[in-house]
């Protein structure tokens, strides 16, 4: 019962304008940095127009939080509290944990679903473009990695809704995240004297922070055009483990809380 909510879900998601549009937008962009690498490549170096579209790859990705978490957001959870599905499903039978758990897969299928297709189209440019290998896996490593911050973001605004049952409520802070307001403000007490000269940074406990702290380690190094450089391995642990724990605070608890506070929820009619 609960993979075929899943799958009739999926294809209804997948019947919206919002999400194709959002998805067409990210696909022009990475064109547009193409034309711009070709345009403008890296002086000084061989295969320029390729290193300059692996460097200008990350400015698409950077916005795929938000233009692909926002049609997601509104498909898999908006429109489940609007359509009144949810009651529809528990009324057959299907248990609130199980329905929090055949949202949060909908909402990583979508997204791998947009991450596939900008993966093959800058895989693609870049190999045409002439890329070493070596920056062609460090940009894919990185777009697949945004994954798990949008992934992140998503679960943070599922539990607000669940815990409200007000769509706004968790679509606002969904979008003030993707933003960065959070981690803007909190950059704001990282310049009181006593935190700054002590090397103490607030800032970095938002899941944006201890996501960039993970991408750092894991992609941050530099590969040469034989493509053999690879993160050393303290650098790898390091990476790995700021992903341990971005995934457990970011994305399981809050899928575990939105279990917790949904089934004891009185679903407003």
């Amino acid at each position: 019962m609960m993979r075929r909510i899943v799958f009739t879900d999926l294809r209804r998601a997948q019947k919206k304008k919002s999400f194709f549009i959002c998805l067409g937008v990210l696909v022009v962009l990475m064109v547009a940095m193409a034309v711009i690498a070709t345009l403008f490549p890296t002086e000084g170096v061989e295969n320029g127009k390729g290193l300059a579209f692996t460097s200008f790859s990350s400015i698409v990705m950077g916005l795929f939080p938000f233009l692909a978490g926002i049609p997601v957001f509104q498909t898999v959870l908006s429109d489940d509290f609007k359509s009144r599905t949810m009651q529809t499903a528990i009324g057959r039978g299907i248990s609130r944990r199980r329905l929090v758990l055949a949202r949060f897969y909908e909402i990583i299928a979508l997204l791998i679903e947009a991450t596939v297709v900008l993966s093959i189209l800058s895989l693609g440019i870049g190999m045409i473009l002439g890329a070493p290998a070596g920056e062609l896996f460090k940009m894919l490593g990185k777009e697949w990695f945004e994954v798990l911050l949008t992934l992140g973001y998503l679960a943070i605004g599922m539990l607000l809704l669940y815990a409200t049952q007000n769509t706004t409520t968790g679509l606002v802070f969904f979008i003030l995240f993707t933003a960065n307001v959070f981690s803007l403000l909190l950059n704001l007490l990282d310049m009181i004297p006593f935190l700054k000269d002590n090397g103490i940074k607030v800032s970095s406990i938002m899941p944006e922070g201890v996501h960039r702290n993970a991408e750092q380690y894991l992609f941050g190094y530099t590969p040469s055009a034989s493509s053999t450089d690879l993160p050393v391995a303290q650098d790898l642990g390091k990476g790995l483990l700021y992903t341990a724990i971005f995934i457990a605070i970011y994305i399981i608890l809050p899928v575990f809380l939105s279990q917790v506070v949904f089934r004891k929820k009185e679903l407003e009619f």
